[in-house]
């Protein structure tokens, strides 16, 4: 029987080339321009909210966008006692993701909170990076007072809501209102990095949550948004692929 014979330098090269291929790069580019939002699903925190409802639409860009573009347009903000920048989402319901990078260009018609959601199960599970230039909540259940960056873990959707993961107060730069910004958001086995066109960057570390969905939380914020970006970088079973590969490896030897 012909048998393979393979080299230390050889088995290195295809462990190597196993470990590579093992994990996903897959894009998904979501320019809102078929003007559809069927994968998409609108959740207002309407208990603990006001002036809503939300009014998540896609539109001919006002703002600066190319083409159609992803709006909110309503003021709706708060909970029962405006502590913790809580109002609207829309999430991305197309597909869960555990690790990834988010892309996606905004403009911001206010001066109110906005951000990214992801491992979103659901109002009381999931993390968010969100900003705000006003100098609210006037009394932070969190203690961070705006103007402000936070990445903050949901839960309950009860008092405190939120649990404090990192913030940047004192050292914080508004963001520009009716201009092009620009978000980055990686996430990488509960290591958690939110950065803005400006270079300004937020990190935090967390494990309670895994997979999820990913969206958008604005709160009293009117806002645009093209071109959400999501790339999947989370690793394919390399584990079991390179438990196969080193079975086959050995009977070959």
């Amino acid at each position: 029987m012909f048998r393979l014979k393979l080299g230390a330098d050889m088995i290195l090269v295809l462990l190597g080339l196993i470990l590579i291929t093992g994990v996903s790069q897959a894009q998904l580019v979501l320019d809102f321009e078929d003007g559809n939002l069927d994968a998409w699903e609108v959740i207002d925190d309407v208990d603990l909210g006001d002036a809503g409802p939300s009014t998540w639409e896609i539109r001919n860009s006002q703002l600066g966008l190319d083409g159609k573009a992803l709006y909110q347009g309503s003021n709706i903000w708060g909970d029962a006692t405006d502590s913790c920048l809580m109002g609207t989402f829309i999430i991305y319901k197309g597909e869960q993701f555990t690790d990834f990078v988010i892309d996606v260009d905004v403009v911001a018609n206010d001066n109110d909170g906005m951000g990214l959601v992801w491992a979103y199960s659901d109002t009381s599970q999931h993390y968010r990076a969100i900003m705000i230039n006003d100098g609210w909540p006037d009394v932070p259940v969190d203690g961070v007072k705006g103007p402000c960056m936070k990445i903050s873990k949901r839960i309950s959707n009860s008092n405190p809501w939120y649990e404090l993961l990192g913030a940047m107060d004192r050292t914080y730069v508004p963001y520009q209102e009716g201009q092009k910004l620009h978000w980055t958001l990686e996430v990488t086995g509960g290591s958690f990095t939110f950065t803005r066109e400006d270079g300004l960057s937020i990190s935090a570390e967390d494990h309670s949550y895994d997979t999820g969905y990913v969206g958008i939380q604005l709160y009293a914020q009117q806002a645009e948004f093209d071109n959400f970006t999501i790339l999947d970088t989370y690793p394919v079973d390399p584990a079991g692929k390179l438990a196969s590969m080193w079975g086959r490896v050995k009977v070959a030897r």
